[in-house]
């Protein structure tokens, strides 16, 4: 029958290299990370341009002569999310930064348990480049296991990353694509191998320490190398809390950009470009005969999610002063839309004040303007603009009669919360924009007669999208980036309990002499398990200090960057809360191990 000290006799005895078998694992999650986060990045980083998709939203004049710094909404919407991109990628090289301290933690812990072996071969006559040689020999193979997994589960997770966004995808050439991943392999690896050789020299130098324990000294250890493994571990146990602390903010303000406004759901959107100056005044007159239509307008290129030309207005305030100064006009940057009368009941955006736009408000007619409440609130005296003109434009004439407001629209980019988009409505009848989004409402053979007439007139319709889900398809970038963040979290919570849980095994089989001694003079089972759990709760709690730190400080970069809210203290305390117990379950293991050591261990 294995009696428990034989069990613990035969780890002891197999301490060192049986457990760099753990450091696959933990290569193969570095590699892993690295590979499908450059897998994703391959949108050529920093500009993810080719992956976005954003043909459908042209370029369109509006008849406004724009200035030099006027935005397009394809620029508005690829640079919201390049920068989401961007942040995903630092996130994700944090969780790689998670996966390598987990093999230096590893290496670390297992030349502590190998001193006695290796001071036995510099005993014996092993030079310190022999004993180098030998000991990067012992990583080869673990190497070459944690290249061969992490490339398969980089790969695998990179395309399922690749194949879920919403949209054309671009293949990089094979120097682009593993040139970098090449180079920081090479610096993890060299990384990884001082590591281990450094290790295991300051082991044989704390086991030649010895004798000074009989001239009075304390510890035959290297307190400076004890030092050092407590600094890894919960620096790692931080940065893992500070990546789930990021990724949950993130992912919470993902959520709420995503989320589709309330909305008429009768009500169908239908993408398409006109034929020519005159085609979208035929193509209403048309649409008005078909029987059961109730209701058509239109729309210019992202105005049904908030997008639209950025580019600066000049605003008649009336009585308004600036730092003490009188400003009776003010200048904003506004987005700019063409809508057709019917828009704003169509698309459910509601007017708060004054009135829509009108069939009167055709060519010819004086040109008005419909604000949005940001607007109205942020460059109109005590936010009143009816009756009050706004210039678009840089034309001295270009001015506009502001004679509604209505609510904002929110923009599916990340941030848009915190952000309520400025937006200024021209009638389509008076700029008709060169293509837009058709919004009809009525039978489903109404809506499929109308889609006939558009194609007869030379329109080269979309498909036919309820209106929500016409929304929803601009928000899936943000419903993509948030299953990647969550994902990063996942991520970071796996290897955090994985690197207590080595950790916390090897420094238990390593004091198995210590546990022996403590069971020699009385102590009980209770007390060993108290003894073991109360050092990782002591370094978790050193873990999860800094995780307040470092974490309070991605969310400031998040807010700074994206707008984003903040985590409550209790969201911080609950994360805490988990890591804690995460450490506690990953160290069930050594405890009961540390029980099994009996004291005719120091027999041995």
């Amino acid at each position: 029958m294995d009696h428990p000290t034989a069990r613990s006799t035969a780890r002891s005895r197999h301490a060192g290299p049986r457990w760099l078998g753990g450091i696959p694992v933990a290569l193969a999650a570095a590699v892993g990370l690295l590979i499908g986060v450059r897998a994703v990045l391959s949108f050529e980083l920093p500009r993810p341009r080719p992956l976005l998709g954003l043909e459908h939203l042209p370029r369109e004049s509006l008849g406004v002569r724009w200035s030099g710094r006027a935005l397009w909404p394809v620029d508005l919407q690829a640079a919201a999310l390049e920068g989401l991109v961007s942040l995903l990628a630092g996130l994700a090289l944090a969780a790689l930064a998670i996966a390598t301290l987990n093999a230096l933690i590893l290496l670390a812990e297992s030349a502590a348990n190998r001193r006695g072996e290796l001071a036995v071969r510099v005993a014996v006559g092993a030079t310190p480049r022999a004993l180098a040689a030998m000991l990067l020999g012992e990583l080869r193979r673990l190497v070459v296991v944690g290249l061969t997994l992490g490339g398969l589960l980089g790969l695998a997770a990179g395309g399922a990353a690749r194949a879920a966004w919403p949209g054309p995808t671009e293949a990089l050439g094979p120097t682009s694509a593993l040139a970098p991943v090449a180079l920081a392999l090479v610096v993890l690896l060299g990384l990884l191998g001082a590591t281990h050789v450094t290790s295991a020299l300051g082991a044989v130098r704390a086991e030649r320490a010895a004798p000074a324990l009989r001239a009075g000294g304390r510890t035959a250890q290297d307190p400076a190398a004890i030092f050092v493994r407590k600094v890894l571990t919960a620096a790692h146990l931080s940065l893992a809390g500070s990546i789930v602390v990021g990724t949950l903010t993130l992912s919470g303000a993902l959520r709420g950009a995503a989320a589709p406004a309330a909305e008429a759901t009768e009500t169908v959107a239908i993408e398409a470009t006109s034929p020519g100056p005159g085609a979208w005044a035929e193509l209403r007159e048309r649409l008005a005969e078909v029987p059961a239509l109730e209701a058509e307008s239109l729309a210019s290129p992202g105005t049904l999610i908030g997008l639209g030309v950025r580019d600066y207005a000049l605003a008649e305030c009336g009585r308004c002063s600036r730092g003490g100064l009188p400003m009776p006009l003010v200048s904003a940057v506004v987005g700019h839309h063409a809508v057709a009368p019917g828009f704003f009941g169509l698309a459910g955006v509601e007017v708060v004040d004054g009135r829509p736009l009108r069939r009167a408000d055709a060519v010819g007619a004086a040109p008005v303007a419909v604000v949005s409440r940001s607007f109205a609130n942020s460059s109109f005296e005590d936010g009143d603009p009816l009756g009050k003109q706004v210039r678009l434009g840089s034309g001295p004439e270009d001015w506009y009669t502001v004679v509604g407001v209505v609510e904002d629209v929110r923009v599916p980019v990340l941030g848009a919360n915190d952000l309520p988009p400025q937006a200024v409505y021209l009638s389509a009848l008076q700029r008709p924009p060169r293509s837009g989004t058709v919004l009809l409402r009525g039978r489903a053979d109404a809506v499929r007669s109308a889609w006939q007439i558009m194609e007869s007139l030379g329109f080269w319709p979309g498909p036919t999208r309820a209106l929500a889900e016409h929304r929803t398809r601009w928000g899936a970038p943000l419903a993509w980036a948030r299953a990647a963040a969550l994902g990063l979290a996942l991520a970071g919570l796996l290897l955090a309990a994985y690197g207590v849980y080595v950790t916390a095994l090897q420094t238990t089989r390593r004091r198995a002499h210590d546990i022996a001694v403590r069971r020699a003079t009385g102590a009980r089972g209770r007390h060993v398990a108290a003894h073991v759990l109360s050092e990782r709760v002591r370094i978790s709690s050193w873990g999860l200090a800094g995780m307040l730190f470092f974490g309070t400080l991605v969310v400031g970069l998040l807010r700074k960057t994206a707008g984003v809210a903040p985590l409550g203290p209790a969201s911080y305390g609950a994360v805490a809360a988990l890591l804690l117990l995460l450490a506690l379950v990953a160290s069930v293991r050594a405890m009961r191990e540390a029980l099994e050591v009996e004291p005719a261990t120091l027999l041995e």
